[in-house]
Protein backbone atom coordinates (compact mmCIF):
# COMPACT_ATOMS: atom_id res chain seq x y z
CA UNK A 1 0.00 0.00 0.00
CA UNK A 2 1.79 3.24 -0.65
CA UNK A 3 1.79 5.90 1.91
CA UNK A 4 -1.39 8.31 2.46
CA UNK A 5 0.70 11.56 2.71
CA UNK A 6 2.18 11.42 -0.97
CA UNK A 7 -1.15 10.52 -2.04
CA UNK A 8 -2.64 13.73 -0.53
CA UNK A 9 0.03 15.87 -2.22
CA UNK A 10 -0.02 14.29 -5.44
CA UNK A 11 -4.04 15.05 -5.02
CA UNK A 12 -3.83 18.67 -3.88
CA UNK A 13 -0.64 19.23 -6.46
CA UNK A 14 -3.20 18.20 -9.06
CA UNK A 15 -6.10 20.22 -7.78
CA UNK A 16 -4.80 24.38 -7.24
CA UNK A 17 -4.15 24.54 -11.05
CA UNK A 18 -7.45 23.73 -11.78
CA UNK A 19 -8.40 26.16 -9.13
CA UNK A 20 -6.58 28.96 -10.68
CA UNK A 21 -8.69 28.58 -14.15
CA UNK A 22 -11.03 31.43 -14.81
CA UNK A 23 -14.84 30.68 -13.84
CA UNK A 24 -16.96 31.34 -17.04
CA UNK A 25 -19.64 33.15 -16.16
CA UNK A 26 -23.23 32.17 -17.40
CA UNK A 27 -24.78 34.51 -20.47
CA UNK A 28 -28.98 34.61 -19.74
CA UNK A 29 -30.54 34.23 -23.22
CA UNK A 30 -32.75 37.22 -21.93
CA UNK A 31 -29.42 39.73 -21.63
CA UNK A 32 -28.01 38.04 -24.55
CA UNK A 33 -30.55 38.93 -26.82
CA UNK A 34 -30.83 42.55 -25.38
CA UNK A 35 -27.18 42.84 -25.93
CA UNK A 36 -28.03 42.31 -29.59
CA UNK A 37 -30.99 44.30 -29.31
CA UNK A 38 -28.88 47.45 -27.77
CA UNK A 39 -25.90 46.68 -30.19
CA UNK A 40 -28.22 47.24 -33.50
CA UNK A 41 -29.57 50.71 -31.67
CA UNK A 42 -25.67 51.84 -31.52
CA UNK A 43 -25.64 51.53 -35.23
CA UNK A 44 -28.98 52.77 -36.15
CA UNK A 45 -28.12 55.69 -33.82
CA UNK A 46 -24.89 56.32 -34.82
CA UNK A 47 -26.27 56.54 -38.80
CA UNK A 48 -28.08 59.76 -37.36
CA UNK A 49 -25.33 61.03 -35.50
CA UNK A 50 -27.41 60.65 -32.31
CA UNK A 51 -24.36 60.19 -30.24
CA UNK A 52 -26.15 60.73 -26.84
CA UNK A 53 -28.35 58.31 -27.52
CA UNK A 54 -25.26 55.52 -28.53
CA UNK A 55 -23.94 56.53 -25.28
CA UNK A 56 -27.26 55.87 -23.34
CA UNK A 57 -27.34 52.57 -25.07
CA UNK A 58 -23.62 51.71 -24.40
CA UNK A 59 -23.94 52.29 -20.69
CA UNK A 60 -26.89 49.60 -20.74
CA UNK A 61 -24.79 47.63 -22.50
CA UNK A 62 -21.97 47.64 -19.63
CA UNK A 63 -24.64 46.89 -17.05
CA UNK A 64 -25.11 43.30 -19.18
CA UNK A 65 -21.65 43.10 -19.23
CA UNK A 66 -21.01 43.33 -15.40
CA UNK A 67 -23.97 40.16 -15.59
CA UNK A 68 -21.64 38.38 -17.76
CA UNK A 69 -22.72 39.34 -21.31
CA UNK A 70 -19.73 39.68 -23.52
CA UNK A 71 -19.28 42.59 -25.40
CA UNK A 72 -17.97 42.36 -29.37
CA UNK A 73 -15.16 44.98 -30.43
CA UNK A 74 -17.29 47.08 -32.54
CA UNK A 75 -19.57 47.65 -29.20
CA UNK A 76 -16.55 49.31 -27.36
CA UNK A 77 -15.44 51.54 -30.58
CA UNK A 78 -18.60 52.65 -31.60
CA UNK A 79 -18.99 53.43 -27.51
CA UNK A 80 -15.47 55.72 -27.43
CA UNK A 81 -17.18 57.43 -30.62
CA UNK A 82 -20.02 58.62 -28.76
CA UNK A 83 -17.58 59.63 -25.94
CA UNK A 84 -15.58 61.77 -28.86
CA UNK A 85 -18.58 63.36 -29.54
CA UNK A 86 -19.70 64.31 -26.36
CA UNK A 87 -16.48 65.61 -25.46
CA UNK A 88 -15.55 62.96 -23.30
CA UNK A 89 -12.22 62.47 -24.06
CA UNK A 90 -11.49 59.79 -20.77
CA UNK A 91 -14.64 57.74 -21.50
CA UNK A 92 -13.94 57.28 -25.03
CA UNK A 93 -9.73 56.26 -24.17
CA UNK A 94 -11.37 53.83 -21.60
CA UNK A 95 -13.89 52.30 -23.77
CA UNK A 96 -11.16 51.66 -26.99
CA UNK A 97 -9.31 50.02 -24.07
CA UNK A 98 -11.85 48.08 -23.32
CA UNK A 99 -12.24 47.07 -27.25
CA UNK A 100 -8.70 45.24 -27.37
CA UNK A 101 -9.73 42.80 -24.73
CA UNK A 102 -9.86 40.21 -27.45
CA UNK A 103 -8.09 41.85 -30.43
CA UNK A 104 -7.53 45.25 -31.96
CA UNK A 105 -7.04 47.10 -35.04
CA UNK A 106 -4.61 49.24 -36.62
CA UNK A 107 -7.03 51.66 -36.24
CA UNK A 108 -7.95 52.08 -32.69
CA UNK A 109 -3.86 51.18 -31.57
CA UNK A 110 -3.57 54.82 -33.28
CA UNK A 111 -6.55 56.23 -31.93
CA UNK A 112 -4.61 54.94 -28.12
CA UNK A 113 -1.48 56.35 -29.23
CA UNK A 114 -2.38 59.70 -30.13
CA UNK A 115 -4.46 59.97 -26.64
CA UNK A 116 -1.62 59.07 -24.85
CA UNK A 117 0.44 61.45 -26.70
CA UNK A 118 -1.65 64.63 -25.56
CA UNK A 119 -3.10 63.37 -22.42
CA UNK A 120 -2.18 62.24 -19.13
CA UNK A 121 -3.90 60.76 -16.04
CA UNK A 122 -4.98 62.77 -13.25
CA UNK A 123 -6.71 62.12 -10.19
CA UNK A 124 -8.08 65.20 -7.43
CA UNK A 125 -9.18 64.09 -4.24
CA UNK A 126 -10.91 66.91 -1.82
CA UNK A 127 -11.01 65.14 1.62
CA UNK A 128 -13.82 66.39 3.78
CA UNK A 129 -12.28 68.14 6.20
CA UNK A 130 -10.70 70.64 3.54
CA UNK A 131 -12.60 74.41 3.64
CA UNK A 132 -11.87 76.46 0.90
CA UNK A 133 -12.00 76.22 -3.16
CA UNK A 134 -11.16 73.80 -5.19
CA UNK A 135 -11.57 75.17 -8.84
CA UNK A 136 -9.56 73.25 -11.65
CA UNK A 137 -8.00 76.20 -12.66
CA UNK A 138 -5.53 75.50 -16.01
CA UNK A 139 -2.14 77.80 -16.67
CA UNK A 140 -2.42 78.04 -20.79
CA UNK A 141 -5.80 76.63 -22.59
CA UNK A 142 -4.79 74.57 -25.43
CA UNK A 143 -6.49 74.81 -29.02
CA UNK A 144 -7.42 71.48 -29.71
CA UNK A 145 -11.05 71.47 -29.31
CA UNK A 146 -10.92 67.86 -27.46
CA UNK A 147 -8.24 68.98 -25.31
CA UNK A 148 -10.31 71.74 -24.03
CA UNK A 149 -13.40 69.90 -23.65
CA UNK A 150 -11.47 67.36 -21.40
CA UNK A 151 -10.58 70.71 -18.91
CA UNK A 152 -14.58 71.51 -19.32
CA UNK A 153 -15.33 68.44 -18.14
CA UNK A 154 -13.00 67.82 -15.69
CA UNK A 155 -13.63 71.38 -14.05
CA UNK A 156 -17.60 70.71 -14.01
CA UNK A 157 -16.66 67.77 -11.91
CA UNK A 158 -14.37 69.78 -9.52
CA UNK A 159 -17.50 71.81 -8.70
CA UNK A 160 -20.42 69.22 -8.95
CA UNK A 161 -18.47 66.58 -6.99
CA UNK A 162 -15.52 68.18 -5.69
CA UNK A 163 -13.30 65.15 -7.33
CA UNK A 164 -12.14 64.17 -10.75
CA UNK A 165 -10.38 60.76 -11.99
CA UNK A 166 -9.83 61.27 -16.17
CA UNK A 167 -7.11 62.41 -18.65
CA UNK A 168 -6.26 66.06 -18.55
CA UNK A 169 -4.01 67.81 -21.57
CA UNK A 170 -0.22 67.66 -20.53
CA UNK A 171 0.13 71.09 -19.23
CA UNK A 172 0.26 73.69 -15.93
CA UNK A 173 -2.92 72.99 -13.64
CA UNK A 174 -3.80 74.77 -10.32
CA UNK A 175 -6.91 73.16 -8.07
CA UNK A 176 -7.48 74.88 -4.37
CA UNK A 177 -3.63 75.84 -3.19
CA UNK A 178 -2.40 73.48 -5.13
CA UNK A 179 -0.57 73.43 -8.38
CA UNK A 180 0.51 70.55 -10.44
CA UNK A 181 2.01 69.69 -13.58
CA UNK A 182 1.67 66.38 -16.35
CA UNK A 183 3.98 65.68 -18.49
CA UNK A 184 4.33 62.41 -20.86
CA UNK A 185 7.54 61.60 -18.57
CA UNK A 186 5.98 61.79 -15.20
CA UNK A 187 3.14 59.24 -15.51
CA UNK A 188 -0.40 59.57 -13.79
CA UNK A 189 -0.78 62.76 -11.18
CA UNK A 190 -2.39 62.38 -7.80
CA UNK A 191 -3.51 65.60 -6.12
CA UNK A 192 -5.26 65.68 -2.38
CA UNK A 193 -6.57 68.70 -0.86
CA UNK A 194 -6.40 67.75 3.07
CA UNK A 195 -7.56 70.18 5.64
CA UNK A 196 -4.57 71.52 6.35
CA UNK A 197 -4.14 72.88 2.76
CA UNK A 198 -7.73 74.58 3.39
CA UNK A 199 -8.59 78.19 5.47
CA UNK A 200 -7.92 77.68 8.76
CA UNK A 201 -10.78 78.77 11.34
CA UNK A 202 -9.46 81.07 13.65
CA UNK A 203 -10.61 80.82 17.12
CA UNK A 204 -11.89 83.59 19.77
CA UNK A 205 -13.54 86.75 18.82
CA UNK A 206 -14.21 87.74 15.47
CA UNK A 207 -15.58 91.07 15.86
CA UNK A 208 -16.86 93.49 18.59
CA UNK A 209 -18.55 96.99 18.26
CA UNK A 210 -21.33 99.10 18.19
CA UNK A 211 -24.81 98.23 16.91
CA UNK A 212 -27.84 100.17 16.35
CA UNK A 213 -31.39 99.49 15.33
CA UNK A 214 -33.73 101.73 13.97
CA UNK A 215 -37.17 101.74 12.82
CA UNK A 216 -40.89 101.86 12.84
CA UNK A 217 -42.93 99.69 14.64
CA UNK A 218 -46.19 99.13 15.81
CA UNK A 219 -47.46 98.09 19.28
CA UNK A 220 -50.63 96.76 20.90
CA UNK A 221 -51.60 96.70 24.06
CA UNK A 222 -53.81 93.51 24.72
CA UNK A 223 -56.94 94.35 27.18
CA UNK A 224 -56.33 93.85 30.91
CA UNK A 225 -56.32 90.08 32.46
CA UNK A 226 -58.63 90.87 35.35
CA UNK A 227 -60.93 94.20 34.27
CA UNK A 228 -61.80 95.96 37.35
CA UNK A 229 -63.14 99.69 35.47
CA UNK A 230 -59.76 101.60 36.97
CA UNK A 231 -57.76 100.23 33.80
CA UNK A 232 -58.35 101.42 30.36
CA UNK A 233 -59.24 98.59 27.48
CA UNK A 234 -56.72 97.38 24.32
CA UNK A 235 -55.25 99.85 22.58
CA UNK A 236 -52.76 100.29 19.67
CA UNK A 237 -50.90 102.52 17.73
CA UNK A 238 -47.51 102.88 15.24
CA UNK A 239 -44.33 104.60 16.49
CA UNK A 240 -40.51 104.18 16.62
CA UNK A 241 -38.28 102.31 18.62
CA UNK A 242 -34.64 102.67 18.55
CA UNK A 243 -31.73 100.84 20.28
CA UNK A 244 -27.64 101.31 20.48
CA UNK A 245 -25.59 98.93 22.00
CA UNK A 246 -22.23 96.61 21.58
CA UNK A 247 -22.43 93.22 20.17
CA UNK A 248 -19.55 90.70 19.89
CA UNK A 249 -19.62 87.82 18.13
CA UNK A 250 -17.09 84.50 17.89
CA UNK A 251 -15.57 83.04 14.82
CA UNK A 252 -17.92 80.09 15.23
CA UNK A 253 -20.63 82.10 14.91
CA UNK A 254 -22.02 82.72 17.82
CA UNK A 255 -21.75 85.80 20.38
CA UNK A 256 -23.60 87.75 22.14
CA UNK A 257 -25.29 91.47 22.60
CA UNK A 258 -26.32 94.40 24.95
CA UNK A 259 -28.46 97.04 24.17
CA UNK A 260 -30.63 99.64 24.88
CA UNK A 261 -32.94 102.10 23.67
CA UNK A 262 -36.43 103.64 23.35
CA UNK A 263 -39.67 102.36 22.51
CA UNK A 264 -42.52 104.72 21.48
CA UNK A 265 -46.34 104.34 20.11
CA UNK A 266 -48.23 107.51 19.80
CA UNK A 267 -50.98 108.40 17.86
CA UNK A 268 -52.86 105.45 18.63
CA UNK A 269 -56.69 104.40 19.24
CA UNK A 270 -58.24 102.24 21.62
CA UNK A 271 -60.21 99.13 20.29
CA UNK A 272 -63.47 99.83 22.23
CA UNK A 273 -64.42 103.79 21.03
CA UNK A 274 -65.19 104.72 17.77
CA UNK A 275 -66.72 108.08 17.55
CA UNK A 276 -65.49 109.00 21.08
CA UNK A 277 -62.82 112.23 20.85
CA UNK A 278 -60.15 111.42 23.37
CA UNK A 279 -56.43 112.20 24.57
CA UNK A 280 -53.86 110.66 22.75
CA UNK A 281 -52.61 106.96 23.26
CA UNK A 282 -49.34 106.50 23.81
CA UNK A 283 -46.59 104.65 25.16
CA UNK A 284 -43.21 106.47 26.10
CA UNK A 285 -40.27 103.49 27.32
CA UNK A 286 -37.06 102.86 27.56
CA UNK A 287 -36.15 99.10 27.30
CA UNK A 288 -32.67 96.80 27.74
CA UNK A 289 -31.84 93.93 25.50
CA UNK A 290 -29.80 90.99 26.49
CA UNK A 291 -29.34 88.41 23.26
CA UNK A 292 -27.41 85.58 22.31
CA UNK A 293 -26.86 86.22 18.28
CA UNK A 294 -25.49 84.01 15.72
CA UNK A 295 -23.92 85.39 12.25
CA UNK A 296 -23.48 83.06 9.16
CA UNK A 297 -22.34 85.06 6.46
CA UNK A 298 -24.31 88.50 6.10
CA UNK A 299 -27.39 87.00 8.02
CA UNK A 300 -27.62 87.80 11.82
CA UNK A 301 -29.77 86.47 14.61
CA UNK A 302 -30.56 87.72 18.16
CA UNK A 303 -32.59 86.36 20.49
CA UNK A 304 -32.94 87.12 24.20
CA UNK A 305 -35.06 89.16 26.95
CA UNK A 306 -36.19 92.14 27.38
CA UNK A 307 -36.77 94.28 30.33
CA UNK A 308 -38.85 97.37 29.93
CA UNK A 309 -39.83 100.41 32.18
CA UNK A 310 -42.05 103.62 31.21
CA UNK A 311 -45.66 105.39 31.07
CA UNK A 312 -48.75 104.53 28.86
CA UNK A 313 -51.55 106.67 28.22
CA UNK A 314 -54.73 105.63 27.17
CA UNK A 315 -58.82 106.46 27.06
CA UNK A 316 -60.37 104.14 29.43
CA UNK A 317 -64.26 103.19 30.79
CA UNK A 318 -64.69 103.53 34.83
CA UNK A 319 -67.28 102.07 36.31
CA UNK A 320 -68.98 104.22 39.41
CA UNK A 321 -67.87 101.90 43.00
CA UNK A 322 -71.81 102.84 44.20
CA UNK A 323 -73.60 100.58 42.22
CA UNK A 324 -74.84 102.98 39.73
CA UNK A 325 -74.87 101.80 35.69
CA UNK A 326 -73.32 105.54 35.15
CA UNK A 327 -69.98 104.77 32.61
CA UNK A 328 -67.77 107.47 32.32
CA UNK A 329 -64.81 107.56 29.56
CA UNK A 330 -62.03 109.43 30.92
CA UNK A 331 -57.96 109.37 29.78
CA UNK A 332 -55.86 107.28 32.25
CA UNK A 333 -51.96 107.14 32.41
CA UNK A 334 -49.31 105.24 34.52
CA UNK A 335 -45.77 104.23 34.61
CA UNK A 336 -45.50 100.53 33.90
CA UNK A 337 -42.71 97.70 33.94
CA UNK A 338 -42.55 94.96 31.26
CA UNK A 339 -40.85 92.09 31.05
CA UNK A 340 -40.59 90.14 27.85
CA UNK A 341 -38.37 88.62 25.13
CA UNK A 342 -37.32 89.84 21.40
CA UNK A 343 -35.97 88.04 18.62
CA UNK A 344 -34.77 89.56 15.10
CA UNK A 345 -33.21 88.75 11.92
CA UNK A 346 -30.85 90.95 10.09
CA UNK A 347 -29.44 91.09 6.43
CA UNK A 348 -26.25 92.88 6.66
CA UNK A 349 -25.07 93.90 2.84
CA UNK A 350 -23.47 96.91 2.86
CA UNK A 351 -19.89 97.58 3.92
CA UNK A 352 -19.46 100.55 6.26
CA UNK A 353 -15.65 100.06 7.04
CA UNK A 354 -15.26 98.07 10.02
CA UNK A 355 -19.50 97.93 10.21
CA UNK A 356 -21.89 96.39 7.87
CA UNK A 357 -25.42 97.75 7.30
CA UNK A 358 -28.59 96.43 6.40
CA UNK A 359 -32.18 95.46 7.18
CA UNK A 360 -34.06 93.33 9.56
CA UNK A 361 -37.72 92.31 11.26
CA UNK A 362 -37.55 92.71 14.73
CA UNK A 363 -40.74 91.16 17.32
CA UNK A 364 -41.14 90.43 20.55
CA UNK A 365 -43.68 90.79 23.54
CA UNK A 366 -43.70 92.01 27.17
CA UNK A 367 -46.14 92.06 30.15
CA UNK A 368 -46.99 94.09 33.07
CA UNK A 369 -48.30 91.37 34.57
CA UNK A 370 -51.85 92.86 33.59
CA UNK A 371 -51.84 92.76 30.16
CA UNK A 372 -49.77 91.51 27.08
CA UNK A 373 -47.85 94.38 24.53
CA UNK A 374 -46.88 92.53 21.03
CA UNK A 375 -44.90 94.48 18.91
CA UNK A 376 -42.88 93.85 15.74
CA UNK A 377 -40.34 96.56 14.06
CA UNK A 378 -38.83 96.69 10.25
CA UNK A 379 -35.99 98.72 10.49
CA UNK A 380 -32.42 99.71 9.78
CA UNK A 381 -29.35 97.92 11.31
CA UNK A 382 -25.55 98.69 12.35
CA UNK A 383 -23.22 95.79 13.46
CA UNK A 384 -19.43 95.20 13.48
CA UNK A 385 -18.07 93.45 10.51
CA UNK A 386 -17.12 90.06 11.12
CA UNK A 387 -13.43 89.13 10.38
CA UNK A 388 -13.73 85.59 8.45
CA UNK A 389 -10.84 83.48 9.38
Amino acid sequence: MRPLLPRLALALGLALPLATLPVARAQSPADQAEKVRLAEEMRRLAKRNAWRGVDEAYREMLVLEARGVELDHPDHVLGADAAVALGDISAAYDRLKRSTKHRTTEDVAQRIAAIEEAFGSVTIVVEPKYIGGADLVVVQMPFAADQRNAITKAQGAMIESRGYQGLLPYGEYKVGPRSFTLTREGGPVTVTLAAADGVQREKGVAFVGPRVDLGPAFTAAGAPGKPDGTQPGAFSGAGVRAGVGVQLGMHGGFGGLVQVGYHGMFGGKPESIDAFETDATGLQMGYGWLAGTFRAGNLDLALGPVLGVGVAKATGVATETGGASDLDYQSMSGSIVTTGGSVAGNYLFLDLGGLKGGVGLQAGAQSDGSRLYPWGQLGLTLAPARRDG
